[in-house]
Protein backbone atom coordinates (compact mmCIF):
# COMPACT_ATOMS: atom_id res chain seq x y z
CA UNK A 1 0.00 0.00 0.00
CA UNK A 2 1.66 3.39 -0.67
CA UNK A 3 2.37 5.59 2.28
CA UNK A 4 0.44 8.28 0.99
CA UNK A 5 -2.76 6.61 0.36
CA UNK A 6 -6.00 8.16 1.63
CA UNK A 7 -6.38 5.09 3.43
CA UNK A 8 -3.36 6.09 5.35
CA UNK A 9 -3.96 9.51 5.58
CA UNK A 10 -7.37 9.27 6.74
CA UNK A 11 -5.77 7.11 9.65
CA UNK A 12 -3.56 9.01 10.81
CA UNK A 13 -5.79 12.19 10.96
CA UNK A 14 -8.80 10.10 12.50
CA UNK A 15 -6.01 8.24 15.09
CA UNK A 16 -4.66 11.74 15.84
CA UNK A 17 -8.08 13.70 16.54
CA UNK A 18 -9.40 10.49 18.40
CA UNK A 19 -6.03 10.38 20.46
CA UNK A 20 -6.42 14.39 21.23
CA UNK A 21 -10.29 13.92 22.50
CA UNK A 22 -8.75 10.99 24.93
CA UNK A 23 -5.98 12.99 25.80
CA UNK A 24 -7.34 15.98 26.72
CA UNK A 25 -10.02 14.54 28.69
CA UNK A 26 -8.85 14.21 32.22
CA UNK A 27 -8.93 10.19 33.31
CA UNK A 28 -9.12 9.06 29.71
CA UNK A 29 -5.36 8.32 29.15
CA UNK A 30 -3.41 7.83 26.09
CA UNK A 31 -3.22 4.06 27.45
CA UNK A 32 -6.65 4.23 27.31
CA UNK A 33 -7.43 4.96 24.14
CA UNK A 34 -4.87 2.97 22.47
CA UNK A 35 -6.20 -0.01 24.72
CA UNK A 36 -9.85 0.44 23.28
CA UNK A 37 -8.35 0.88 19.60
CA UNK A 38 -6.30 -2.42 19.55
CA UNK A 39 -8.93 -4.80 18.89
CA UNK A 40 -10.57 -2.76 16.09
CA UNK A 41 -6.40 -2.32 14.89
CA UNK A 42 -6.50 -5.98 14.62
CA UNK A 43 -8.97 -6.36 11.36
CA UNK A 44 -7.23 -3.46 9.74
CA UNK A 45 -4.45 -3.60 7.31
CA UNK A 46 -1.08 -3.27 9.10
CA UNK A 47 0.12 -0.22 7.89
CA UNK A 48 -3.13 1.40 8.57
CA UNK A 49 -3.52 -0.29 11.84
CA UNK A 50 0.00 1.44 12.80
CA UNK A 51 -0.74 4.70 10.82
CA UNK A 52 -3.59 5.17 13.31
CA UNK A 53 -1.87 4.22 16.49
CA UNK A 54 1.57 5.90 15.82
CA UNK A 55 -0.41 9.13 15.20
CA UNK A 56 -2.89 8.47 18.71
CA UNK A 57 0.18 7.96 20.48
CA UNK A 58 1.83 11.62 19.76
CA UNK A 59 -1.43 13.36 19.57
CA UNK A 60 -2.48 12.30 23.24
CA UNK A 61 0.51 13.11 24.91
CA UNK A 62 0.55 16.48 23.74
CA UNK A 63 -3.53 16.68 24.05
CA UNK A 64 -3.20 16.06 27.90
CA UNK A 65 -2.25 19.88 27.41
CA UNK A 66 -5.27 21.13 26.08
CA UNK A 67 -7.16 19.84 29.46
CA UNK A 68 -4.59 21.86 31.91
CA UNK A 69 -4.79 24.97 29.34
CA UNK A 70 -8.80 25.03 29.81
CA UNK A 71 -9.37 23.96 32.95
CA UNK A 72 -6.30 23.35 34.77
CA UNK A 73 -6.67 20.21 35.09
CA UNK A 74 -3.91 17.85 33.11
CA UNK A 75 -5.21 14.88 30.96
CA UNK A 76 -2.15 12.81 30.98
CA UNK A 77 0.48 12.73 33.95
CA UNK A 78 3.22 13.95 31.50
CA UNK A 79 1.21 17.20 31.35
CA UNK A 80 1.03 17.54 35.12
CA UNK A 81 4.51 18.63 34.94
CA UNK A 82 3.97 21.93 33.58
CA UNK A 83 -0.18 22.43 34.34
CA UNK A 84 0.46 25.37 36.44
CA UNK A 85 2.65 27.14 34.01
CA UNK A 86 0.77 26.52 30.96
CA UNK A 87 -2.29 27.50 32.68
CA UNK A 88 -0.94 30.75 33.94
CA UNK A 89 0.49 30.89 30.47
CA UNK A 90 -2.94 30.53 28.65
CA UNK A 91 -4.35 33.47 31.26
CA UNK A 92 -1.65 35.82 30.82
CA UNK A 93 -1.23 35.42 26.57
CA UNK A 94 -4.07 33.87 25.57
CA UNK A 95 -4.96 30.06 25.12
CA UNK A 96 -3.96 30.09 21.59
CA UNK A 97 -0.38 30.88 22.42
CA UNK A 98 -0.39 28.25 25.13
CA UNK A 99 -1.44 25.52 23.17
CA UNK A 100 0.43 26.82 19.94
CA UNK A 101 3.46 26.42 22.01
CA UNK A 102 2.61 22.94 23.17
CA UNK A 103 1.65 21.82 19.80
CA UNK A 104 4.83 23.25 17.98
CA UNK A 105 6.70 22.16 20.56
CA UNK A 106 6.10 18.68 20.81
CA UNK A 107 5.79 18.60 17.20
CA UNK A 108 9.41 20.13 16.56
CA UNK A 109 10.61 17.87 19.65
CA UNK A 110 9.10 14.79 18.27
CA UNK A 111 10.74 15.17 15.01
CA UNK A 112 14.12 15.50 17.06
CA UNK A 113 13.38 12.36 18.30
CA UNK A 114 12.04 10.67 15.34
CA UNK A 115 15.43 11.15 13.54
CA UNK A 116 17.09 9.62 16.42
CA UNK A 117 14.62 6.88 16.48
CA UNK A 118 16.41 5.96 12.82
CA UNK A 119 19.81 6.58 13.77
CA UNK A 120 19.29 4.68 16.63
CA UNK A 121 16.90 1.60 16.01
CA UNK A 122 19.35 1.16 12.90
CA UNK A 123 22.69 0.98 15.31
CA UNK A 124 20.70 -0.75 18.11
CA UNK A 125 19.51 -3.60 15.52
CA UNK A 126 23.14 -4.26 14.31
CA UNK A 127 24.40 -4.03 17.42
CA UNK A 128 21.49 -6.97 18.41
CA UNK A 129 22.30 -9.23 15.91
CA UNK A 130 25.29 -10.33 17.87
CA UNK A 131 23.30 -10.66 20.76
CA UNK A 132 22.95 -14.11 22.42
CA UNK A 133 20.10 -15.37 25.00
CA UNK A 134 22.52 -14.34 27.52
CA UNK A 135 22.91 -10.64 26.12
CA UNK A 136 18.93 -10.88 26.30
CA UNK A 137 18.45 -11.80 29.43
CA UNK A 138 20.24 -8.93 31.10
CA UNK A 139 18.84 -6.38 28.63
CA UNK A 140 15.06 -7.63 29.62
CA UNK A 141 16.27 -7.47 33.50
CA UNK A 142 17.30 -3.77 32.76
CA UNK A 143 13.81 -3.59 31.34
CA UNK A 144 12.79 -5.40 34.58
CA UNK A 145 14.88 -3.01 37.11
CA UNK A 146 13.94 0.55 34.98
CA UNK A 147 10.15 -0.82 35.14
CA UNK A 148 10.02 -1.07 39.09
CA UNK A 149 12.40 2.07 39.02
CA UNK A 150 10.40 4.42 37.56
CA UNK A 151 7.05 3.69 39.77
CA UNK A 152 6.09 6.52 41.84
CA UNK A 153 6.51 4.00 44.92
CA UNK A 154 9.00 0.85 44.27
CA UNK A 155 7.44 -1.24 46.33
CA UNK A 156 4.03 -0.92 45.09
CA UNK A 157 5.88 -0.83 41.54
CA UNK A 158 7.42 -3.79 42.54
CA UNK A 159 3.96 -5.74 43.59
CA UNK A 160 2.49 -4.83 40.41
CA UNK A 161 4.95 -5.97 38.13
CA UNK A 162 5.08 -9.19 39.89
CA UNK A 163 1.63 -9.54 39.03
CA UNK A 164 1.54 -8.93 35.60
CA UNK A 165 4.50 -11.31 35.11
CA UNK A 166 2.38 -13.73 37.45
CA UNK A 167 -0.12 -13.28 34.42
CA UNK A 168 2.18 -13.88 32.16
CA UNK A 169 3.00 -17.46 33.69
CA UNK A 170 -0.55 -18.89 32.84
CA UNK A 171 -0.47 -21.12 30.27
CA UNK A 172 1.79 -23.79 28.91
CA UNK A 173 6.00 -23.79 30.02
CA UNK A 174 7.55 -22.45 26.87
CA UNK A 175 11.08 -24.33 28.12
CA UNK A 176 9.00 -27.74 29.33
CA UNK A 177 5.74 -27.51 27.85
CA UNK A 178 3.62 -28.01 31.09
CA UNK A 179 0.41 -26.52 31.71
CA UNK A 180 0.70 -23.66 34.59
CA UNK A 181 -2.19 -22.40 36.50
CA UNK A 182 -4.34 -22.95 34.03
CA UNK A 183 -6.90 -24.85 37.11
CA UNK A 184 -7.85 -27.15 34.62
CA UNK A 185 -9.57 -25.21 32.78
CA UNK A 186 -8.43 -25.65 28.19
CA UNK A 187 -9.50 -21.98 27.70
CA UNK A 188 -6.56 -20.80 29.74
CA UNK A 189 -4.07 -23.33 28.19
CA UNK A 190 -2.62 -20.70 25.92
CA UNK A 191 -2.27 -17.95 28.83
CA UNK A 192 -4.32 -14.70 29.29
CA UNK A 193 -4.91 -12.96 25.94
CA UNK A 194 -2.33 -9.93 26.24
CA UNK A 195 -5.08 -7.51 24.21
CA UNK A 196 -8.45 -8.83 26.81
CA UNK A 197 -6.11 -7.85 30.24
CA UNK A 198 -5.17 -4.62 28.43
CA UNK A 199 -8.88 -3.80 27.95
CA UNK A 200 -10.23 -5.21 30.88
CA UNK A 201 -7.03 -3.35 33.65
CA UNK A 202 -7.39 0.36 31.53
CA UNK A 203 -11.02 0.33 29.96
CA UNK A 204 -13.13 -1.56 32.41
CA UNK A 205 -11.36 -0.76 35.46
CA UNK A 206 -11.62 2.66 34.27
CA UNK A 207 -15.12 3.15 34.00
CA UNK A 208 -15.87 0.93 37.54
CA UNK A 209 -13.40 3.62 39.22
CA UNK A 210 -15.29 6.32 37.99
CA UNK A 211 -18.47 4.81 39.02
CA UNK A 212 -17.15 4.26 42.42
CA UNK A 213 -15.96 8.17 42.59
CA UNK A 214 -19.77 9.39 41.90
CA UNK A 215 -21.44 12.29 40.31
CA UNK A 216 -18.18 15.07 39.81
CA UNK A 217 -18.18 18.52 39.94
CA UNK A 218 -16.98 19.98 36.15
CA UNK A 219 -14.47 22.29 36.37
CA UNK A 220 -14.93 26.22 35.31
CA UNK A 221 -13.59 26.79 31.50
CA UNK A 222 -15.85 29.55 30.24
CA UNK A 223 -12.93 31.34 30.27
CA UNK A 224 -10.18 30.18 28.30
CA UNK A 225 -12.74 29.48 25.38
CA UNK A 226 -10.29 29.04 22.61
CA UNK A 227 -11.09 32.36 19.96
CA UNK A 228 -7.46 33.09 19.30
CA UNK A 229 -6.46 33.69 15.65
CA UNK A 230 -4.13 31.33 13.33
CA UNK A 231 -1.38 33.44 14.15
CA UNK A 232 -1.38 33.43 17.74
CA UNK A 233 -1.27 30.06 17.41
CA UNK A 234 1.58 28.91 14.61
CA UNK A 235 3.84 31.90 14.40
CA UNK A 236 4.30 33.87 17.88
CA UNK A 237 5.33 30.19 19.84
CA UNK A 238 7.67 29.51 16.56
CA UNK A 239 8.91 32.30 17.57
CA UNK A 240 9.79 31.88 20.74
CA UNK A 241 11.02 28.45 19.90
CA UNK A 242 13.73 29.79 17.09
CA UNK A 243 14.86 32.46 20.53
CA UNK A 244 15.49 29.23 22.87
CA UNK A 245 16.60 27.41 20.11
CA UNK A 246 19.20 25.71 22.95
CA UNK A 247 16.70 24.82 25.52
CA UNK A 248 14.29 23.38 22.49
CA UNK A 249 17.49 20.73 21.32
CA UNK A 250 18.40 20.10 24.95
CA UNK A 251 14.99 19.41 25.70
CA UNK A 252 14.25 17.40 22.90
CA UNK A 253 17.37 15.33 22.91
CA UNK A 254 17.75 14.46 26.79
CA UNK A 255 13.79 13.20 25.85
CA UNK A 256 14.80 11.17 23.89
CA UNK A 257 17.70 9.37 25.25
CA UNK A 258 15.05 9.18 28.77
CA UNK A 259 12.07 7.33 26.32
CA UNK A 260 15.06 5.18 25.29
CA UNK A 261 15.57 3.91 28.73
CA UNK A 262 13.11 0.96 29.62
CA UNK A 263 10.16 2.14 31.63
CA UNK A 264 11.03 5.29 31.89
CA UNK A 265 8.63 7.29 29.26
CA UNK A 266 7.05 10.53 28.38
CA UNK A 267 6.19 11.15 31.75
CA UNK A 268 9.37 11.26 33.58
CA UNK A 269 11.14 12.91 30.77
CA UNK A 270 8.27 16.05 30.90
CA UNK A 271 9.41 16.20 34.82
CA UNK A 272 12.65 16.06 34.68
CA UNK A 273 13.18 18.69 32.32
CA UNK A 274 10.47 20.98 33.46
CA UNK A 275 12.00 20.46 37.17
CA UNK A 276 15.78 21.65 35.44
CA UNK A 277 14.14 24.75 33.86
CA UNK A 278 12.30 25.43 37.35
CA UNK A 279 15.92 24.51 39.29
CA UNK A 280 17.04 27.13 36.85
CA UNK A 281 14.75 30.05 37.72
CA UNK A 282 13.11 29.99 33.81
CA UNK A 283 9.75 31.79 33.39
CA UNK A 284 6.47 29.81 32.65
CA UNK A 285 7.31 30.07 28.63
CA UNK A 286 10.50 28.10 29.26
CA UNK A 287 9.24 25.41 31.64
CA UNK A 288 6.70 24.67 29.72
CA UNK A 289 8.80 24.75 26.06
CA UNK A 290 11.05 22.15 28.05
CA UNK A 291 8.51 20.18 29.40
CA UNK A 292 6.64 19.43 25.77
CA UNK A 293 9.62 19.25 23.62
CA UNK A 294 10.32 16.25 25.99
CA UNK A 295 7.61 14.57 26.77
CA UNK A 296 6.87 14.28 22.84
CA UNK A 297 10.29 13.44 21.76
CA UNK A 298 10.35 10.68 24.59
CA UNK A 299 7.28 8.97 22.59
CA UNK A 300 9.76 8.60 19.55
CA UNK A 301 12.48 7.52 21.99
CA UNK A 302 10.66 4.80 23.47
CA UNK A 303 10.22 3.12 19.69
CA UNK A 304 14.36 2.34 19.58
CA UNK A 305 14.21 0.04 22.01
CA UNK A 306 10.83 -1.90 20.92
CA UNK A 307 12.13 -2.26 17.32
CA UNK A 308 15.47 -2.92 17.52
CA UNK A 309 15.78 -4.93 20.74
CA UNK A 310 11.75 -5.75 21.09
CA UNK A 311 12.19 -4.52 24.51
CA UNK A 312 9.28 -1.94 25.46
CA UNK A 313 10.23 1.82 26.34
CA UNK A 314 6.70 2.48 28.07
CA UNK A 315 3.36 1.02 28.46
CA UNK A 316 1.90 2.38 24.90
CA UNK A 317 4.93 0.36 22.74
CA UNK A 318 4.20 -2.47 25.67
CA UNK A 319 0.94 -2.39 23.83
CA UNK A 320 2.53 -1.74 20.37
CA UNK A 321 4.97 -5.05 20.69
CA UNK A 322 1.85 -7.29 22.17
CA UNK A 323 -0.25 -6.05 18.82
CA UNK A 324 2.81 -7.08 16.91
CA UNK A 325 3.27 -10.08 18.58
CA UNK A 326 -0.20 -11.36 17.91
CA UNK A 327 0.04 -10.54 14.13
CA UNK A 328 3.02 -12.74 14.03
CA UNK A 329 5.54 -10.17 13.79
CA UNK A 330 8.57 -10.86 16.01
CA UNK A 331 10.22 -7.35 16.97
CA UNK A 332 13.94 -6.89 17.21
CA UNK A 333 16.78 -7.22 14.89
CA UNK A 334 14.66 -9.54 12.60
CA UNK A 335 12.36 -7.05 12.14
CA UNK A 336 15.08 -5.18 10.28
CA UNK A 337 15.94 -8.01 7.74
CA UNK A 338 12.43 -9.79 7.53
CA UNK A 339 9.87 -6.85 7.65
CA UNK A 340 12.00 -3.77 6.66
CA UNK A 341 9.04 -1.94 4.66
CA UNK A 342 6.74 -2.12 8.02
CA UNK A 343 10.19 -0.42 9.50
CA UNK A 344 10.26 2.10 6.96
CA UNK A 345 7.03 2.44 7.09
CA UNK A 346 6.70 3.40 10.46
CA UNK A 347 9.74 6.41 10.55
CA UNK A 348 7.66 7.86 7.78
CA UNK A 349 4.70 7.89 9.97
CA UNK A 350 6.50 9.60 12.85
CA UNK A 351 8.00 12.22 10.26
CA UNK A 352 4.57 12.84 8.92
CA UNK A 353 2.69 13.23 12.26
CA UNK A 354 5.61 15.13 13.63
CA UNK A 355 5.35 17.95 10.39
CA UNK A 356 1.68 18.02 10.08
CA UNK A 357 -0.87 16.10 12.07
CA UNK A 358 0.24 17.08 14.89
CA UNK A 359 -0.07 20.74 14.81
CA UNK A 360 -3.26 20.27 12.55
CA UNK A 361 -4.83 18.40 14.96
CA UNK A 362 -3.77 20.16 18.30
CA UNK A 363 -5.35 23.02 16.37
CA UNK A 364 -8.58 21.36 15.56
CA UNK A 365 -9.05 18.79 18.53
CA UNK A 366 -8.53 22.04 20.79
CA UNK A 367 -12.38 23.09 19.27
CA UNK A 368 -13.24 19.57 19.24
CA UNK A 369 -12.18 18.86 23.33
CA UNK A 370 -14.68 21.81 24.26
CA UNK A 371 -17.56 19.80 22.72
CA UNK A 372 -16.65 16.55 24.36
CA UNK A 373 -17.01 17.86 27.46
CA UNK A 374 -20.52 18.87 27.31
CA UNK A 375 -21.35 15.01 26.89
CA UNK A 376 -23.18 13.61 29.80
CA UNK A 377 -20.86 11.68 31.96
CA UNK A 378 -23.24 8.42 32.33
CA UNK A 379 -22.92 8.84 27.98
CA UNK A 380 -19.29 8.62 28.35
CA UNK A 381 -18.58 6.15 30.31
CA UNK A 382 -21.00 3.66 28.92
CA UNK A 383 -19.77 4.04 25.29
CA UNK A 384 -15.90 3.26 27.06
CA UNK A 385 -17.68 0.24 28.97
CA UNK A 386 -19.93 -1.03 25.43
CA UNK A 387 -16.49 -0.80 23.24
CA UNK A 388 -14.34 -2.41 26.56
CA UNK A 389 -17.33 -5.57 25.60
CA UNK A 390 -17.32 -5.40 22.32
CA UNK A 391 -13.37 -5.32 22.15
CA UNK A 392 -12.93 -8.34 24.35
CA UNK A 393 -15.38 -10.48 22.67
CA UNK A 394 -14.07 -9.50 18.84
CA UNK A 395 -10.20 -10.65 19.48
CA UNK A 396 -11.17 -14.97 20.03
CA UNK A 397 -14.76 -14.78 19.56
CA UNK A 398 -15.10 -16.63 23.21
CA UNK A 399 -17.46 -15.45 25.58
CA UNK A 400 -14.85 -16.73 28.72
CA UNK A 401 -12.85 -13.81 27.71
CA UNK A 402 -15.47 -11.70 28.80
CA UNK A 403 -15.18 -13.31 32.07
CA UNK A 404 -11.32 -12.62 32.22
CA UNK A 405 -12.29 -9.24 30.98
CA UNK A 406 -14.73 -8.62 33.67
CA UNK A 407 -12.24 -10.40 36.67
CA UNK A 408 -9.23 -8.07 35.29
CA UNK A 409 -11.47 -5.10 35.29
CA UNK A 410 -12.00 -6.17 39.07
CA UNK A 411 -8.14 -6.30 39.45
CA UNK A 412 -7.44 -2.85 38.00
CA UNK A 413 -9.96 -1.48 39.90
CA UNK A 414 -8.54 -3.15 43.23
CA UNK A 415 -4.86 -1.64 42.36
CA UNK A 416 -6.49 1.45 41.26
CA UNK A 417 -8.08 1.77 45.07
CA UNK A 418 -4.69 1.11 46.69
CA UNK A 419 -2.56 3.65 43.97
CA UNK A 420 -0.95 0.93 42.47
CA UNK A 421 0.49 1.29 38.94
CA UNK A 422 -1.24 -0.40 36.14
CA UNK A 423 1.45 0.77 33.56
CA UNK A 424 3.93 -1.39 35.58
CA UNK A 425 1.28 -4.70 35.24
CA UNK A 426 1.36 -4.46 31.33
CA UNK A 427 5.25 -4.01 31.81
CA UNK A 428 5.36 -7.27 33.66
CA UNK A 429 3.00 -9.07 31.42
CA UNK A 430 5.39 -7.96 28.36
CA UNK A 431 8.58 -8.66 29.90
CA UNK A 432 7.97 -11.55 32.30
CA UNK A 433 7.79 -13.96 29.47
CA UNK A 434 10.91 -12.63 27.78
CA UNK A 435 12.92 -13.34 30.60
CA UNK A 436 11.62 -16.62 31.85
CA UNK A 437 12.30 -17.71 27.99
CA UNK A 438 15.92 -16.34 27.39
CA UNK A 439 16.60 -17.60 31.45
CA UNK A 440 15.60 -21.02 30.27
CA UNK A 441 17.09 -21.17 27.01
CA UNK A 442 20.49 -19.94 28.67
CA UNK A 443 20.30 -22.11 32.03
CA UNK A 444 19.89 -25.43 29.24
CA UNK A 445 22.23 -24.24 26.91
CA UNK A 446 25.04 -24.15 29.94
CA UNK A 447 23.52 -27.28 32.00
CA UNK A 448 22.39 -24.78 34.90
CA UNK A 449 25.82 -22.55 35.35
CA UNK A 450 25.37 -19.36 36.70
CA UNK A 451 28.79 -18.13 35.74
CA UNK A 452 28.11 -18.30 31.88
CA UNK A 453 25.80 -15.20 32.56
CA UNK A 454 29.11 -13.37 32.65
CA UNK A 455 31.58 -15.19 30.45
CA UNK A 456 30.51 -13.30 27.21
CA UNK A 457 32.30 -9.50 27.25
CA UNK A 458 28.89 -7.91 26.31
CA UNK A 459 26.95 -9.74 28.89
CA UNK A 460 29.53 -8.89 31.62
CA UNK A 461 29.15 -4.98 30.23
CA UNK A 462 25.23 -5.64 30.46
CA UNK A 463 25.38 -7.01 33.83
CA UNK A 464 27.59 -3.93 35.12
CA UNK A 465 24.65 -1.59 33.56
CA UNK A 466 22.81 -3.47 35.71
CA UNK A 467 23.86 -3.01 38.57
CA UNK A 468 25.47 0.84 38.10
CA UNK A 469 21.86 1.37 37.25
CA UNK A 470 19.66 -0.65 40.32
CA UNK A 471 22.94 1.29 42.42
CA UNK A 472 22.17 4.77 40.48
CA UNK A 473 18.47 5.00 40.59
CA UNK A 474 18.29 3.82 44.87
CA UNK A 475 20.99 6.77 45.69
CA UNK A 476 18.45 9.23 43.33
CA UNK A 477 16.03 8.03 45.32
CA UNK A 478 17.88 8.28 48.57
CA UNK A 479 19.06 12.00 47.87
CA UNK A 480 15.13 12.78 46.77
CA UNK A 481 13.48 11.31 50.35
CA UNK A 482 16.19 13.77 52.45
CA UNK A 483 15.50 16.26 50.39
CA UNK A 484 11.54 16.34 51.06
CA UNK A 485 12.21 15.30 54.95
CA UNK A 486 14.13 18.82 54.59
CA UNK A 487 11.37 21.00 52.56
CA UNK A 488 8.82 19.24 55.58
CA UNK A 489 11.20 20.21 58.28
CA UNK A 490 11.86 24.00 57.42
CA UNK A 491 7.93 24.41 56.53
CA UNK A 492 7.05 22.63 60.51
CA UNK A 493 9.83 25.16 61.93
CA UNK A 494 8.29 28.41 60.13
Amino acid sequence: MNFLSPEILLAMFLGGLYGAVFGALPGLTATLALSLFIPFALFLPPEVGLAAIISLSATAIFAGDIGAVMARIPGTPASAAYTEEIHELAQARGPAFALGLSALASALGSLVGTGLLVLGSLSMAAIARQFSSFEYFWLVLLGVTSGILAAPHIAKGLVSFALGMLLGTIGYDPALGHPRFTFGNPNLLGGVNFIVALIGLFGLSEVLFQLLKGPGAKPQSASLSLKGSASRFFLEPLRLILAKGGLFLRSSLLGTFIGFLPGAGSDFAAWVMSNFQRLAKGSRETVVLAGTAANNAAVAGTWIPALSLGLPGDTLTAIVLGLFLTLGIRPGPELFSRNLNLVLEIYLIFLLSSVLIMPLVGYLGSFLVGLATRLPRGVLLGGIAGLSLLGGYAINNNPFDLYVLAALGLLGLLLRLGDYPLGQVVLGLVLGPLLEQHLMVSMIKTHWDLFSFFERPVALFLALVNLAFLVGMAWLRLRQAKRLGALEARKEEA
